[in-house]
């Protein structure tokens, strides 16, 4: 019987042979790398995706708040140790000729001086737009600083008495030292000679503002600092109470934010004044001036309108 000869051994098994110590290594590492690829992806996904880091807060400093401002969104104002306001935007009521706040005790009034004319107080008050009047008794000259009573004062305290009308005053500074607003206080005290009043005596302190015929340089309150005036409405208001009197402290939204050092005036109401429909200023205040251009039977020119909103 013829014996077979044996087939010569293929590439494939040759190449086998040759690298088969290596082989089977690199078979596991690669079936460990798979199993490592899937576990990671089943740990990634069971952990869900990833929030993005979060944008660092800002700081505030120490003297001031963040809060949310009807006009203006997210805003800094400084922190005083005043009450917040408490009143609710809801209720302030445009009534087309006046700004009512709907609360059942809210008053409606006006602030009037010289420059409103002569004024029939028997028509403002049948009008049923006004409930109480400040009128200005005097003011401070901005140059001699000279001190001077509102040349229609007598005529508008007798006419508003008369009418029925309760009624407070205001005084027009522009003092430049705490001696300076108690002798302005100690003036209005000599003009009323005594008489009652329901409403407060305002300080009423307005930054000057220069004109072609009034330079910088000519008015004496030009560069006079916030915190002192502050400071001299305080000594006004305590000569004002010291005599019997309810005194108040005037200001608008951006000198209370700006100007004035609150905390000095926090013992005293304040009458804001910000031209709105309705108010947004963040602290307390007890009376609001909302506009200069409102117009009441009696009163020939536009005139200041007010809501009191605790009533004297």
């Amino acid at each position: 019987m013829a014996t077979r000869r044996k087939r010569p051994p293929g590439k494939a098994a040759i190449l086998f042979r040759r690298y088969q110590k290596w082989l089977l290594p690199a078979c596991c590492a690669l079936v460990a790398l798979v199993i490592m690829a899937i576990a990671l992806a089943y740990i990634l996904h069971a952990a869900g995706p990833q929030a993005e880091p979060s944008a660092p807060t800002p700081m505030i400093p120490d003297n001031m708040l963040q809060v949310e401002d009807l006009y203006n969104g997210t805003v800094l104002i400084p922190k005083y140790d005043l009450p917040a306001c408490q009143y609710d935007t809801a209720k302030f009521k445009d009534e087309g000729r006046f700004i009512r706040y709907d609360d059942g005790k809210a008053v409606k009034g006006i602030d009037v001086s010289e420059f409103q004319g002569e004024i029939d107080w028997a028509q403002v008050q049948s009008s049923g737009m006004v409930d109480f009047a400040f009128i200005r008794i005097g003011y401070r000259g901005m140059t001699q600083g000279l001190l001077v009573t509102d040349e229609r004062f007598e005529q508008n305290y007798q006419g508003a008495t008369a009418a029925g009308i309760p009624v407070g005053v205001y005084f027009f500074s522009q003092a430049i030292s705490e001696a300076e607003a108690e002798a302005e206080a100690d003036y209005v005290l000599s003009v009323l000679d005594g008489r009652t009043l329901t409403y407060p005596i305002v300080f009423d302190w307005e930054n000057p503002v220069p004109s072609d015929t009034l330079p910088a340089e000519d008015l004496r309150a030009y560069d006079a600092q916030g915190a002192d005036v502050a400071a001299y409405g305080a000594a006004f208001c305590r000569r004002v109470k010291e005599a019997g009197y309810n005194p108040c402290f005037y200001t608008n939204k951006n000198m209370g934010y700006r100007f004035f050092d609150m905390d000095k005036v926090k013992d005293y109401p304040i009458w804001l004044a910000e031209y709105q429909k309705a108010p947004s200023w963040y602290y307390d205040f007890r009376i609001w001036q909302y506009t200069d251009q409102g117009t009441v039977p009696g009163i020939t020119t536009t005139v200041d309108m007010d809501i009191c909103f605790d009533p004297y």
